[in-house]
């Protein structure tokens, strides 16, 4: 298994510890999980439709994981075709695989969102 060695977002590295620790899983099997359902997910995807809207700061973590070959290759591939980093795609990987395991997400309306104009029809007759 290669050890890769990448820099991730802060925020992104503690929400994941805590994710990590509610579900009992060490990070690197949170990693190799998110990285195979991104890889899956965006098998099909073009560059511009797969594009990161994270930023990783210079002064970021680093850390070190270990994931299994194969994976480790067909992630490089998807990275390339991409036209992304490979610690950008990373970090893609596992911020949408935290949000796909986490608590229901809430509605636009849940959270204080107002639908546009002319969104509802009226209950009266006109």
């Amino acid at each position: 298994m290669p050890r890769v060695r990448f820099s991730v977002p802060d925020e992104l590295l503690q929400v994941a510890a805590e994710r990590g620790e509610q579900l009992g899983k060490e990070i690197d099997e949170l990693y190799v999980e998110a990285i195979e359902r991104y890889v899956k997910a965006t098998k099909d995807s073009s560059a511009g439709a797969v594009r990161s809207r994270l930023v990783i700061p210079r002064k970021s973590p680093e850390i070190a994981i270990e994931i299994p070959d194969e994976l480790f290759e067909r992630a490089d591939k998807a990275a390339k075709r991409q036209g992304k980093r490979r610690n950008v795609m990373y970090a893609d990987a596992l911020a949408y695989h935290l949000a796909a395991v986490g608590p229901p997400a809430e509605s636009a309306l849940d959270r204080g969102h107002d639908l546009p104009s002319g969104a509802w029809r009226s209950k009266e007759p006109t």
